[in-house]
């Protein structure tokens, strides 16, 4: 099984004691770091079974997708993915997940696509006579695909980092590829720099219409609370990734139910962010290229000039 980690800009010795976590585990493993163009030390990183730096901060989408081709040529029937901040459980153990997969009785379940990250996984159903639940969507880290049927569907690049999981187990849904997620925890990972309480008028107002319309539909106000915090990342680069990949998935893919309110949660940290002005001036740039759909243009200006 070949492990892949990318990195960009990483804690240079928490990456490192992932690497030898995961070889101490099994030889059956095989560590690839794939590096973004990092600006920080990274030499130690190279006690990886393949190390790769790319020349720009192409992002996780092509990184992913030059990983699967690595598995194939390295005849790795599987591969599993970890952010470089995924804290990796002593009982993980993706090996044997793998294999109970293979083994499930049921024809209809195809063991392409599994995750070992049940804490972020969205949960729908518990596959009877299993240690697994069947879920509508899979984050990156953890996830673990079967490289052969990864390689004849790739991510999609163009969006770059946000979205990817979303858009990748919409897409195997549509496919007939049902997820897998693990019943046991064997990482830990919590998406950004932790939860936030709004504090500027404009979210605010906006995050109780939200929590009205969250009451309204669960009929119960603990549930809403969440309305009232936002994930938080030190780069606003990030929510204005979710908000112009959300807008070009909804045209091509029609992936959500609920279109605006994603879109009005994925404004609202920008406003909290950047202000009131500067947030509009990013929201009606991530709506024009989602709506165009340039979105290799866009993150050339944003990611990969000599300048970003």
């Amino acid at each position: 099984m070949l492990v892949t980690i990318v990195t960009y800009n990483p804690d240079e010795e928490f990456v490192r004691s992932m690497i030898l976590k995961i070889k101490s585990k099994s030889t059956q493993y095989k560590v690839l770091i794939i590096d973004n163009f990092s600006r920080r030390p990274i030499e130690k990183l190279k006690i990886a079974d393949y190390f790769i730096q790319f020349d720009k901060n192409y992002g996780l989408g092509r990184a992913y997708n030059y990983a699967i081709k690595i598995a194939k040529e390295t005849g790795q029937n599987y591969i599993i993915f970890f952010d470089q901040d995924t804290i990796i459980l002593d009982n993980f153990n993706a090996i044997r997940v793998v294999k109970e997969a293979e083994g499930l009785q049921n024809r209809e379940v195809k063991p392409y696509m599994l995750s070992v990250n049940i804490d972020n996984a969205s949960v729908e159903s518990e596959l009877p006579n299993s240690n697994f639940y069947i879920a509508k969507m899979i984050v990156n880290s953890g996830m673990i695909l079967n490289t052969e049927f990864a390689e004849k569907n790739p991510f999609l690049e163009g969006l770059f980092l946000d979205r990817l999981d979303l858009e990748y187990s919409y897409r195997y849904r549509k496919l007939g590829i049902l997820p897998l997620v693990y019943k046991e925890k064997m990482l830990d990972h919590r998406p950004g720099e932790g939860l936030k309480l709004y504090s500027k008028k404009c979210p605010k107002f906006f995050a109780s219409i939200l929590h009205k319309i969250y009451v309204l539909r669960h009929k119960d106000a603990r549930y809403a609370k969440n309305a009232f915090y936002y994930t938080h990342y030190n780069n606003f680069l990030r929510y204005y990734l979710m908000l112009r990949n959300d807008i070009y998935l909804w045209i091509r893919r029609k992936i959500y139910f609920n279109f605006w309110k994603i879109i009005i949660g994925d404004m609202i940290p920008l406003c909290e962010t950047l202000g009131y002005k500067n947030g509009l001036k990013w929201i009606f740039r991530a709506v024009k290229h989602g709506l165009v759909g340039d979105l290799d243009k866009d993150n050339e200006l944003l990611f990969m000039s000599t300048t970003s």
